[in-house]
């Protein structure tokens, strides 16, 4: 990029800044949510450095319905959630996905993926810092 984009890579580097988190579906905000959830976890595996199909596998384990149903619970439990934040929560367990299996952990471990997701998605637009 030239020194006159730098402001068009900042920009494409953040939410948008009219996105409206309390007004998105919860299936887009579960869908922002993996998304972060995953460059989050490569980010913490990637060093020190790994061979590839260890490194995949790390994240992979991580990166799941049910290690994320396992964090929302450890989550909920740990730390205090506004009224905002349960409503994601509650929103992103509701949320009609095709993508839900019926394997191992059944649709409640991937109703508490859904929601871990929506409320990492939710928080990225709506709360950086925290």
């Amino acid at each position: 990029l030239q020194e006159n984009n730098g402001d068009l890579f900042t920009e494409l580097m953040s939410p948008i800044s009219s996105a409206q988190p309390d007004q998105m579906s919860a299936s887009s905000l579960a869908y922002l949510g993996d998304v972060v959830f995953e460059l989050f976890i490569r980010s913490r595996y990637v060093w020190p450095q790994r061979r590839m199909p260890v490194l995949q596998n790390t994240v992979v384990g991580l990166v799941n319905a049910e290690a994320q149903s396992k964090l929302l619970q450890k989550f909920i439990d740990d730390f205090s959630l506004s009224s905002a934040e349960q409503t994601v929560l509650s929103r992103g367990r509701n949320a009609s996905l095709t993508a839900r299996k019926k394997g191992k952990g059944g649709e409640s471990m991937y109703q508490d993926s859904t929601a871990f997701e929506a409320l990492l998605g939710y928080t990225y637009i709506n709360d950086k810092v925290r």
